[in-house]
């Protein structure tokens, strides 16, 4: 767990794991609709979502601070930009 960067919120997606239509993109953007740009989120995730929270994270500005890797859990720390 990160000892540098606090969370705002922290939200869990692995269940929402379907490769086919992305819905942990739509829980996350649910989650930080109420977030101030700059704000923090701790996102725990498997590999493949890690992925598609990368890609998402650039086509809508957010700033993926940190992350690790826990065999497979990975938990990214992630500030709102301004296009969310």
């Amino acid at each position: 767990m990160s000892m540098s960067v606090h969370a705002k919120k922290k939200l869990d997606v692995i269940a929402f794991f379907n490769p086919i239509d992305c819905r942990s993109l739509g829980v996350i953007k649910d989650e930080m609709k109420d977030m101030a740009v700059g704000e923090i989120i701790e996102i725990t995730a498997n590999r493949f979502q890690q992925r598609e929270i990368h890609a998402w994270s650039k086509k809508f500005d957010h700033q993926i601070l940190e992350e690790h890797d826990d065999q497979g859990r990975v938990h990214i720390w992630m500030a709102k930009g301004h296009h969310a």
